[in-house]
């Protein structure tokens, strides 16, 4: 990836203090523009927009529309960049991996395990 491109990120979640902290932690990397969502029908709302983002990491429990769904739902939109799931309920694995996230991760998550994923998609600058 070019030094100078901004990696767009939507932190997908109900939750406005795990989304400040997974905020918080990309902070720590430089070049990314980070987009929020309270659920996962906002986020297909963003896909819907015309928005494109090279990293999605969602959560599963969320009102409105879950993670499993919107994952679903932006894949079938055609959404071409990582969806990582980021839940507390390690049962979903195989529900977010048949809806078509690249990688799933039990919460909680810090900045070892964020650096994992930006390096395992080549989303560092």
């Amino acid at each position: 990836m070019a030094t100078a491109q901004v990696v767009k990120v939507l932190i997908v979640d109900d939750d406005s203090v795990i989304r400040g902290v997974h905020k918080m932690l990309l902070a720590r990397f430089a070049g990314f523009q980070i987009t929020e969502a309270e659920n996962g029908k906002v986020a297909v709302d963003h896909f819907s927009d015309g928005n494109e983002f090279d990293l999605v990491l969602m959560d599963k429990e969320m009102p409105e529309m879950d993670g499993v769904k919107a994952t679903r739902a932006l894949k079938s939109m055609g959404a071409t960049g990582k969806i990582v799931a980021i839940t507390a309920d390690e049962s979903s694995m195989e529900a977010f991996m048949d809806a078509g996230a690249d990688k799933f991760m039990t919460k909680p998550i810090g900045r070892s395990e964020l650096g994992d994923i930006l390096k395992t998609f080549n989303l560092l600058n």
